[in-house]
């Protein structure tokens, strides 16, 4: 594909560059999931902080700038960053800076837990939810409880990332590993949340909810799946490089 053509030509490029103190390929490319119409993202290791993108040969090329004191900090305050450095492949890092960038984030990612606040707020969250789905679906307001299900999904997720004690990821990156948290409370438990009738979706939501609540709040669970062990966050993988 093209878009490995313009990395090689952006690596050699940004290689010269008089701060640049490492390379990393990021995003599809990185995961081995992209196709001929993915984006190419980047991530530079440097004396500053920002963020480019422009089209190169009708390929979106994106690339982040980061010092290493603002990765580091963003790696201990954002739980969410961990995953930029899952499947992460490093091109270039001749201090070996970026290689320990990512096992800081590795550890950061096993030793996650969700705070009793943050389990308590999703809880809270929960609750009105329920109440408002079931408002609007015995009012047989049907447009209300689209609405419902459609934007209190992504706190549905919150959820169970937090049951399965993981931070929760970026969107595209949630799709991908949805398939693998092992603490559920059916085989169909992401689908039914976005495939069928609205009246189907919400009565999933509603029942993944009833599920998951006893969970965040302490409370033995009865019936349910596997609390097995969390699955470890995939390496960081050298390439191209030096």
């Amino acid at each position: 594909m093209k878009q490995l053509d313009i990395l090689q030509s952006e690596l050699e490029r940004l290689k010269e560059g008089p701060d640049i103190l490492g390379v990393m390929l990021i995003g599809s490319f990185a995961g081995g999931y992209a196709t001929e119409y993915s984006d190419l993202d980047i991530y530079v290791l440097c004396g500053r902080d920002g963020f480019e993108n422009d089209w190169i040969d009708g390929v979106l090329v994106e690339r982040t700038f980061s010092t290493p004191d603002s990765a580091r900090k963003k790696i201990a305050e954002v739980p969410m960053a961990a995953y930029r450095w899952q499947g992460a492949k490093i091109l270039h890092d001749p201090q070996g800076l970026l290689a320990g960038l990512a096992e800081e984030a590795r550890q950061a990612y096993e030793a996650y837990t969700p705070t009793a606040e943050f389990k308590g707020y999703i809880a809270r969250w929960l609750v009105s939810q329920e109440l408002k789905l079931n408002a609007a679906i015995e009012g047989g307001d049907t447009l209300k409880t689209g609405y419902l299900v459609s934007t209190g999904a992504w706190a549905t997720l919150e959820a169970m990332w937090a049951v399965n004690g993981r931070p929760m990821p970026p969107t595209g990156t949630a799709y991908r590993l949805f398939r693998a948290l092992e603490r559920v409370p059916c085989a169909n438990w992401f689908e039914g949340l976005f495939e069928g009738a609205i009246e189907q979706r919400a009565a999933h939501m509603r029942s993944v909810i009833a599920w998951a609540l006893p969970i965040l709040r302490g409370q033995p669970l009865r019936g349910t799946s596997s609390d097995g062990p969390r699955p470890p966050a995939p390496s960081t993988r050298r390439s191209l490089g030096d």
